[in-house]
């Protein structure tokens, strides 16, 4: 299967027309045409429905679009990494990050690269830890920040670039308001507020049990969202206390109270992960200038 046939299989995905598809690739539709066949006849399936008047995607098809985006996605990055490792130079760099870390230190490795980059060479992705992992593995991705507790890094390299503590947002008026610090019985049937699970479950699950005095004496987690600022904006509302990363209210407004936690929490740690065996040494000398 030709890297050729694929792209010309994408474009026609995307436009769903021969004739605008054969004019972005500066070519005339018969050869398209007998292009798609022979690409079809080799997987043994049909990727496109046709008829006068469309041309749709079949099921095959629209399973096999995310398959061929994803080999040329990695042959682009195959020929950058190749001329990147002849010149010695990072061309282009691809940075994944979670919302943390891009209140905290994500600002400062940019700052760094933009003055050891070319101009341009910054390709940033906000993903989840998972995510990020995987296009870590996969070379499409070549340095994350994240939080990966309970994941497992194999064979990537990581360093840690910032640790903080989790602090208790209380919203104003509520009955812990005055509490500086907040004990598990405190917390015991109260409403909680806490990440989405599928978002880290480990840590999720870790965190409901360290709040937890017991089965009888749990916080109530009812709402749960996927990032910080949603799970301050239902503090806001009043909907409960968020358990957050001390950072994520430092631009909070004043009226938010805001308590330690009086019982063992895990530290909060950023890592910068990278796979090794796909970027150019170059990316730690930036991370160690980021870094010190």
């Amino acid at each position: 299967m030709e890297l050729t046939a694929l792209r010309y299989f994408v474009t026609l995905a995307k436009e769903l027309h021969f004739r605008k598809a054969a004019e972005k690739l500066n070519m005339t539709q018969a050869p398209l045409s007998i292009a798609i066949k022979k690409l079809e006849e080799e997987l043994g399936c049909a990727l496109f429905e046709r008829s006068s008047r469309f041309v749709r995607l079949t099921p095959a098809g629209e399973f096999f679009l995310r398959e061929a985006q994803w080999v040329l996605l990695r042959a682009q990055k195959a020929r950058e990494n190749l001329e990147q490792f002849l010149s010695g130079t990072l061309l282009r760099l691809s940075v994944g990050y979670n919302e943390l870390a891009l209140n905290t230190v994500l600002p400062g490795f940019l700052a760094c690269c933009n003055r050891e980059l070319p101009p341009g060479a910054l390709d940033l992705r906000e993903l989840e830890t998972a995510e990020q992992i995987q296009a870590l593995e996969e070379g499409s991705l070549d340095v994350g920040f994240m939080r990966p507790y309970g994941f497992e890094l194999g064979s990537l390299r990581s360093r840690v670039v910032h640790r903080e503590k989790y602090v208790l947002a209380i919203p104003p008026g509520h009955k812990l308001a005055g509490r500086k610090q907040i004990t598990q019985e405190m917390l015991s049937r109260q409403d909680v507020i806490l990440f989405t699970r599928d978002v880290n479950p480990v840590l999720f699950d870790l965190l409901c049990a360290k709040m937890s005095v017991s089965d009888t004496g749990k916080p109530n987690f009812k709402q749960s969202a996927r990032t910080k600022r949603s799970m301050l904006a239902m503090v806001r509302a009043g909907l409960g206390v968020a358990l957050l990363p001390e950072s994520c209210l430092r631009s909070a407004e004043p009226s938010f109270a805001v308590a330690c936690a009086a019982f063992e929490l895990p530290t909060v740690e950023i890592m910068a992960v990278w796979n090794p065996e796909k970027v150019p040494s170059r990316l730690e000398k930036i991370l160690d200038r980021s870094f010190p």
